[in-house]
């Protein structure tokens, strides 16, 4: 099998390292996106499979790296050889981030300091004008983890999950001043 594509040096956040995806990381995968979390605010298949796990990894993550698709993933670990924390991606064609931790790695503000490292790589590298935000409703972690990254809010609108309508919560992070349409953040207790 061929080494598994992937970014070619980490991104280095203050408590996070971005790597490529490893072998080693299936079962972990398949632990994260199997919980009821997953089912309920992931876009992934359910019943989650290790089938569907092997394939994330094994082929949807480097073909992204590839360039056969829009979506870049990175592996969120707490050190470069440490297991898998979680994933996070950007999607260029909408100008996306998308994420995800394990349940034991949530918590610790992994994530908020994964998700300034992508969007501030998005901004940087990429030169992306803003980076776009999303969840269904009811994910208060996940919008306490955008609000902490620097994301504005800019409310509700239609969404859908496997092929049902649902509300999500949307939120963008531009690096130059407060964007048009602005709003609270609602209590996110």
């Amino acid at each position: 099998m061929s080494p598994l594509a992937g970014p070619t040096l980490p991104q280095m956040g203050r408590k996070v390292v971005l790597t490529a995806l490893r072998e080693d990381d299936i079962d972990r995968v398949v632990e994260a996106c199997s919980t009821e979390q997953a089912e309920r605010f992931l876009d992934t298949p359910w019943p989650y499979s290790r089938a569907d796990a092997e394939g994330f990894v094994r082929e949807f993550a480097p073909s992204g790296w590839r360039g056969e698709h829009d979506e870049r993933v990175w592996a969120i670990r707490e050190s470069l050889r440490g297991p898998l924390a979680g994933v996070i991606g950007l999607r260029t064609i909408a100008g996306e981030v998308g994420f995800w931790l394990h349940p034991d790695a949530q918590g610790k503000g992994l994530m908020s300091d994964a998700l300034r490292t992508v969007a501030g790589h998005a901004e940087g590298c990429l030169t992306w004008p803003e980076v776009h935000w999303a969840c269904y409703d009811g994910n208060l972690g996940s919008m306490r983890v955008a609000k902490a990254a620097g994301f504005t809010y800019l409310g509700t609108g239609e969404g859908e999950q496997r092929g049902e309508p649902v509300v999500q919560h949307r939120a963008i992070r531009t690096p130059s001043g407060m964007p048009a349409g602005a709003r609270p953040w609602p209590p996110l207790d």
